[in-house]
């Protein structure tokens, strides 16, 4: 559950809401819709929301599809060009569109048109769409004599073709250039067949090639092959093919040359002697890239012929000439040639770099270039018109490149924080966090604490989001309490768990390789869980999918001030058991014991444990908090919370009265009885409130500030138990 910008498709009004509800409500109230105020035209290109439901079932489905939107201008759909493909009768079709300030659609209107079976064709449609009424939606005719019907808000309208009118000017789902914003509405909506909307889910296509040779803008790919890399090597002055006449390594004997098909990518390690691709012994200066573990991926050797050993080098050098620098250089062979993907073994002998290759004179002779562009393994995102064909190429010679391809797929996946490339599942997981990490850090709707309720934050999964939530909460004035996950490839062993807990590693964010943040109102948990999707699919899932609903469940029975944990408040109830993913990718379920337990704690994380006879349980308490203090403990923090929650209530009404001592009398009354409540609550164990002169000084009261002081001593939770027990001899108790 993450506390972002989420929205829920209603069934009722066929519009993507808010969920403004709290998180442990069922309470899913529409309060507005998207674009209140604009429509859609105020939406950004590049705006993300996550949608839940997409089916539109009559009863809400958990699953998850990430859109984006495309364009910020008017929502349009064009036919093809109107000769003689409809014929002459009579034909009827409906369009309901949705209206600014308007959090429902409306009502369907039904368009009837007569058609000659003409080119006048298109003028009949366009007319009869312009006189049905509609608030956006207008039609016209475009010089090439098609059919354009657009939203001018840039909002939704779907689309009932009842007599295939519109299907056959060609209005078909997707198929053509200009009707790509044209989907098939979900199955639960049976009473339309189109959906025009600038919203696109957004997705990425796994495989060894490029999706098409023009794909549209944006659009991301996984490149899933391995054993494909193109390597450049500096030779002094530029980056230049590893077999270039002017590469380092280069040899005019073929027997003497590195190996032909490039980088030798390998699990097992080449032999000297027949290690080459093509049976040839190992040369000077072969390189050969290590698949043996994806999750260090990649792990890069070079052959010294004269020690006869591989030389690992150091990936996270980009200074030395034995280093490696990570960086898109090049598609192809040539500028012209790169709508396609050159084969590494033409590129071993090229020299050709794009405009946006790394300057070669910031690097030392001899040090490599991973040319992630056309390498594998990694994320990388279509951007169409990406080189200025009107310029010259400065890499290369001051080209000219105006006969260059003027699209290049270009790396999505940034690289780790010590200059090493990101693969396989990291890359993947990089362009998420990203995301994730600029809508968080962007999002200032979100960050408005009066209207946007919630005392919860979360994001399940992502622990490297506990910094931005951080920074989030504060900006909301402390309002919430967060929920922070661990790793779920973090195994259970005491020195793994203390070097995580202790950022050993030195990492500069949350990770898998560290935990780096410290406050008061974030609480980390380990380990991860198992349980089951709505599917019945066996899924792992982070901590914060069982503590969300362990904190909700706590807040039913008690109060934000009670500890979520333990046997009676702290059990997990959507999960079956607590474990972590092992090296092989399978999940190992585990019972942390008592030493591993307290290597936890004494880092500050809570432990999530199976007991015998009570099953699944939360077993700690401890926030984040840097130095010692009441605020240590969730309950405590949630407390504060909730206090500063009651507090911003109770002194609303205040704001604008008189500065006297009526009004500090009134609003001190106010919080005794709060405070007073609270401690019959087991809240607190005692208060003092303080509002009058003391506080009030006429140089505060004439910068029209009032002062309201208020000390606590929260009830504190019991953590440890000591039972001492002592023998006696027969009968001395009873003389006692």
């Amino acid at each position: 559950m993450l506390a972002l910008e989420l929205k829920k498709f209603n069934g009722t009004t066929n519009l993507w809401e808010d969920i403004v509800a709290p998180m442990y409500s069922d309470n899913h109230t529409a309060l507005f819709n998207l674009d209140k105020a604009g429509g859609g035209l105020n939406l950004a290109v590049g705006t993300l929301y996550v949608n839940y439901n997409n089916a539109e079932a009559t009863a809400d489905i958990g699953d998850f599809k990430i859109h984006r939107r495309v364009s910020s201008a008017s929502t349009t759909i064009t036919s093809e060009i109107i000769t003689t493909q409809l014929t002459a009768t009579t034909y009827a079709f409906n369009i309901q569109e949705s209206t600014v300030g308007s959090a429902t659609l409306g009502a369907d209107k039904t368009i009837s048109v007569t058609t000659a079976g003409a080119p006048a064709d298109a003028e009949t449609i366009a007319g009869a769409i312009n006189t049905a009424g509609f608030t956006n939606i207008v039609a016209s005719v475009d010089a090439s004599n098609r059919i354009v019907i657009e939203h001018n808000d840039g909002g939704d309208f779907r689309i009932k073709d009842t007599g295939t009118v519109l299907n056959l000017a060609g209005f078909v789902v997707g198929t053509a250039a200009d009707t790509v914003n044209l989907y098939a509405v979900p199955a639960g909506d049976t009473t339309h067949d189109f959906v025009a909307t600038n919203w696109q889910v957004l997705t990425y296509t796994a495989g060894d090639d490029a999706p098409t040779a023009l794909t549209t803008d944006g659009r991301l790919w996984y490149s899933s092959i391995v054993d494909e890399v193109d390597i450049m090597i500096h030779n002094g002055t530029t980056w230049v093919g590893y077999q270039d006449s002017t590469a380092p390594y280069y040899a005019v004997a073929s027997t003497d040359k590195t190996d032909p098909a490039g980088p030798i990518v390998s699990a097992t390690e080449p032999t000297a002697v027949g290690g080459q691709s093509d049976g040839t012994d190992l040369r000077h200066g072969d390189i050969w890239i290590s698949t043996a573990d994806t999750e260090v991926y990649p792990k890069i050797y070079k052959w010294n012929n004269s020690t006869k050993k591989w030389v690992m080098l150091d990936a996270s050098d980009q200074t030395t000439e034995d280093g490696v620098l990570f960086a898109d250089a090049r598609y192809n062979t040539a500028g012209a040639n790169s709508d396609k993907a050159g084969t590494i073994a033409a590129m071993l002998v090229s020299n050709f770099v794009d405009i946006d290759a790394p300057d070669p004179a910031l690097y030392p002779k001899g040090m490599l270039l991973y040319n992630l562009r056309r390498s594998g393994f990694n994320v990388k995102k279509f951007v169409r018109n990406y080189v200025d064909t009107a310029a010259d190429n400065i890499r290369f010679g001051d080209e000219s490149q105006d006969a260059y391809y003027a699209h290049r797929w270009v790396t999505e996946s940034a690289n780790q924080t010590n200059g090493a490339g990101s693969f396989g599942r990291k890359a993947q997981r990089k362009v998420v966090v990203q995301s994730l990490q600029a809508l968080v850090n962007s999002n200032q709707k979100i960050r408005d604490d009066e209207s946007r309720l919630f005392n919860l934050m979360a994001c399940p999964g992502y622990s490297e989001l506990i910094g931005e939530m951080v920074t989030l909460n504060t900006d909301r004035s402390l309002s919430a309490f967060i929920i922070g996950d661990s790793p779920f490839r973090l195994t259970p062993d005491a020195t793994t768990l203390n070097n995580w807990g202790t950022n050993t590693a030195l990492a500069v964010e949350d990770n898998d390789d560290g935990l780096v943040t410290s406050d008061e109102y974030l609480g980390v948990f380990y380990p991860s869980l198992f349980t089951s999707d709505n599917a019945g699919n066996n899924v792992i899932v982070p901590p914060s999918h069982g503590i969300l609903r362990t904190f909700a469940l706590s807040d039913q029975v008690s109060f934000p001030w009670f500890a979520p944990a333990g046997t009676r408040r702290g059990g997990i109830t959507n999960a079956s058991a607590a474990g972590y993913i092992d090296g092989e990718g399978e999940f190992v379920s585990t019972a942390l014991n008592e030493g591993q337990r307290d290597t936890l704690y004494s880092n500050n994380i809570n432990p999530i444990t199976f007991m015998t006879g009570a099953g699944l349980l939360v077993y700690g308490q401890k926030t984040r908090a840097k130095n010692a203090s009441s605020l240590d403990r969730i309950n405590v923090a949630r407390l504060v919370i909730y206090l500063r929650s009651q507090l911003k209530k109770l002194a609303k009404p205040y704001i604008f009265e008189p500065n006297d001592k009526i009004t500090r009398d009134e609003i001190k009354a106010q919080a005794d009885t709060l405070l007073l409540e609270l401690v019959g609550q087991r809240a607190l164990y005692d208060f003092l409130v303080v509002c009058d002169e003391s506080n009030n000084t006429p140089s505060r009261i004439d910068r029209n500030e009032l002062y309201l002081d208020i000390a606590i001593e929260p009830v504190k939770a019991v953590e440890f138990i000591y039972i001492p027990l002592r023998l006696k001899n027969t009968g001395e108790i009873a003389g006692l």
